[in-house]
């Protein structure tokens, strides 16, 4: 990977985190949404990256979509 390519993804990852703290401060009741799958992982894990070492600031949301497999519920 370039460091171009790296600088785009830092970048990219900044933005992410700085959406998920601004939607905790101006939101009462914010909620992520949970459907098990690698895109719902990659926000959990923005999201514990954003608010470390604090508490994660809202409730996750499970989607039960029917299309997952039993190690995804079962996560």
């Amino acid at each position: 990977m370039s460091s171009q390519e790296k600088n785009y993804l830092n970048q990219l990852e900044d933005e992410a985190i700085y959406i998920l703290r601004e939607t905790a401060a101006q939101f009462e009741r914010p909620a992520l949404l949970f459907s098990g799958g690698k895109d719902s992982i990659v926000l959990i894990h923005l999201a514990l990256k954003a608010f470390r070492p604090g508490k994660f600031p809202f409730p996750l949301v499970h989607v039960d979509t029917g299309h997952n497999f039993p190690e995804a519920i079962k996560f």
